[in-house]
């Protein structure tokens, strides 16, 4: 459910007669908001809720964006939260995952801070844990200046460089589509360190992809990467048989590297890509599609990219009435969610991806 941003023990008594005293709530919270959010965890403590979540750019409900206030979801009592410190070589969990017994029905919502360090080396230990056992669905959160301040938090407290699993015993199918086109390449990302693209083609790559955007779109020469070039020409990561993984340029640093928002492996071959309004609206819709019509959808959790939104600007409505009109023929849910700093998605047959430019769509059925 939405609810506007009001005073933080208004929003925690209407969140205690909305759910049983004992549900989980997962609390997406627009970043205009994050000044008041250890008000709101102290007003959640004092209450009594169980809540974790994330602070993000903008807000999914039904088929309109709203850049203020907080997407609410209850999760059964059953559900368990987990946080994890990300470290540069290491993730250290604060307390142990919860098992999932073989059989039992299951899926998770992965957040992390988007500009934590090893966020891949965290979604490489989630499927070793629970392998195809789970589908999962979930964001990067953060600003959407990204400046470096907590994004995620429980009721005990706000988190830096950390990351949220939460497992809750309701199956899910989750889907994913970006709508883009590849329009140049392939080039090799020659040499990277993490998220950072020292060269493609063994060239200096912020150099390399500027004078890719450049020869397509002059009037970008100049312009800051991110959140302006990239809206309209991102790179992805060539998968055979499946969707391109896109990732986006964030910056080019003082050495000339191209800085993006997720990890990229060495020796990837990449392109640079683009689309159109048409292109990325029939995707959104396809993402459902894709998820065929599962019986018993209580819930249709959208995980939707902040920069694919400014590119698609006033036409954003369009991309959120297909996924509303798509869901709307087998279920009466609304779709809520988030805009996020990267897209989290696995659908129980593939390890989970970190995207960019993309929407994830997640069905919770019975």
């Amino acid at each position: 459910m939405y609810l506007p941003f009001s005073t933080p023990g208004q929003m925690v008594a209407e969140l205690r007669a909305a759910a049983p005293a004992d549900a989980l709530w997962l609390l997406c919270l627009s970043d205009r908001h994050g000044e008041a959010l250890a008000e709101l965890l102290a007003a959640l403590r004092a209450g009594g809720l169980r809540a974790c979540g994330g602070i993000f750019p903008g807000l999914i409900q039904g088929g309109r964006l709203q850049d203020a206030g907080l997407v609410a979801v209850p999760l059964p009592a059953a559900s368990r939260a987990t946080v994890a410190e990300l470290a540069p070589a290491e993730v250290r969990w604060r307390g142990a995952p919860p098992e999932v017994p073989a059989g039992q029905a299951a899926s998770a919502y992965l957040f992390v801070d988007c500009l934590a360090p090893n966020i891949t080396g965290f979604l490489e230990g989630v499927f070793d844990r629970y392998g195809s056992r789970l589908s999962h669905v979930g964001a990067g959160a953060g600003y959407r200046d990204l400046r470096r301040e907590p994004a995620l938090f429980t009721e005990a407290g706000l988190l830096i460089d950390g990351a949220l699993l939460i497992v809750t015993p309701q199956a899910a199918t989750v889907q994913v589509r970006h709508g883009w086109t590849r329009i140049e390449g392939p080039f090799v990302a020659s040499r990277t360190r993490g998220n950072v693209i020292e060269e493609l083609n063994w060239e200096p790559a912020g150099s390399f992809y500027r004078r890719l955007v450049g020869a397509h779109q002059p009037q970008w020469a100049g312009k800051p990467i991110f959140p302006d070039v990239v809206a309209s020409f991102p790179l992805c990561i060539g998968k055979d048989g499946g969707e391109d993984v896109m990732r986006d340029p964030v910056g080019v640093n003082d050495a000339d590297e191209l800085v993006v928002l997720s990890h990229v492996s060495e020796n990837s071959v990449m392109y640079l890509a683009h689309g159109d309004r048409a292109s990325l609206v029939a995707a959104a819709r396809q993402a459902v599609d894709d998820c065929g019509d599962p019986a018993g959808v209580v819930r249709c959790f959208v995980s939707d990219c902040y920069s694919r939104a400014r590119f698609l600007a006033d036409g954003f409505d369009a991309e959120l009435d297909a996924v509303a009109d798509a869901v709307a023929r087998f279920a009466d849910v609304a779709p809520e969610g988030v805009l996020a700093l990267g897209e989290i998605a696995a659908n129980g047959r593939s390890s989970i991806e970190f995207f960019n430019k993309t929407i994830v769509v997640g069905l919770t059925h019975g």
